[in-house]
């Protein structure tokens, strides 16, 4: 055999479509920044998710984050049936105790609330669980009912139905304070931010929040760089140039265009088949189309509801 023929041998397979999204990558500028795996890239550079962060929470001087470090994604949920996992697309903690969790969402779903609340709730709890064993390891004692700070931002690029704007953040508020445009909530230490990116018009006003929203909704088609961007963004816009990145990332990013494409297909087609979206019959039917297409596992149980025992059962 042929040195040739084994090297042909080794390489991976590559579909039809996945070559043709490899394709489509290379002919922009830049990518995507909404994609799972260039929404992640981006911000594991710590100086880039600190500058991001001070611009959503809008946090000025002796208030702004100055430091953070990565947490554990994943979190285990006892669904009753057994374990699942909840995985944050990016987990920090603040040098002051905040704890964060950052969710890129590309596209609307069934219980679209619920699962802002569940991944909050889950912050909630681990940060609870993270912040008692400091307190342990630092004084021998803990508070059982102190909470910390948790911020559970998402960027949606569809239209959120209950935001207004492209800027809400959701708190826990009285019930007699509704239609009081100064009312605060009476809990500050659990904050939503909903961030619409279809919602979002630049309006000539210059802020770091709205730099961070034109680099989301105009990066994608970008031809080159902002002159009038500071040195973070600047970076984040060299860091994702396609031209520079390697074959492997490419193909990575790729294989999630294509992962996502084939999952809304699948949903479509139940739906253009008469499938109740919530019937078992039809996520089943779904699931195991996409397992013969080879989609991860846990991407077929977030889009399915189904778990990654039932998956594997099929």
């Amino acid at each position: 055999m042929s040195a040739k023929f084994i090297l042909w041998e080794k390489m991976p397979y590559k579909s039809k479509r996945l070559l043709e999204q490899e394709a489509k990558i290379r002919s922009k500028t830049f990518f995507d920044p909404t994609y799972d795996i260039v929404f992640k890239e981006i911000f594991s550079k710590k100086e880039t998710l600190i500058h991001f962060l001070n611009a959503i929470l809008h946090l000025e001087d002796e208030a702004q984050i100055v430091s953070v470090e990565e947490r554990k994604p994943t979190v285990t949920l006892d669904t009753g049936v057994g374990e699942e996992q909840v995985r944050f697309d990016v987990h920090a903690k603040t040098k002051c105790g905040k704890f964060i969790d950052l969710e890129m969402q590309r596209a609307s779903h069934e219980d679209f609330l619920d699962r802002v609340e569940l991944y909050g709730s889950l912050l909630s709890i681990n940060s609870k669980i993270d912040m008692n064993r400091v307190l342990l390891r630092e004084s021998q004692k803990s508070n059982s009912y102190t909470m910390p700070t948790v911020y559970s931002i998402w960027l949606c690029n569809f239209s959120v139905e209950f935001c207004n704007s492209y800027h809400e953040e959701i708190g826990l508020y009285r019930a007699s304070d509704v239609g009081n445009r100064g009312a605060l909530p009476i809990y500050g230490k659990k904050k939503y931010i909903l961030i619409d990116l279809t919602k979002f018009k630049a309006d000539g006003k210059c802020s770091p929040e709205m730099e961070w929203l034109k680099l989301f909704t105009t990066m994608a088609d970008a031809k080159e760089t902002p002159q009038d961007v500071d040195e973070v963004l600047k970076d984040v816009y060299e860091r994702m140039l396609v031209a520079k990145s390697s074959n492997l990332f490419i193909s990575e990013v790729a294989q999630g265009m294509v992962t996502e494409a084939e999952i809304m297909t699948r949903i479509g087609t139940a739906h253009r088949t008469g499938f109740n979206e919530g019937a078992l019959d039809a996520k089943k039917k779904m699931a195991k189309g996409l397992l013969m297409k080879g989609v991860d596992i846990s991407l077929i149980a977030e889009s399915s509801g189904l778990t990654e025992d039932d998956i594997r059962a099929l």
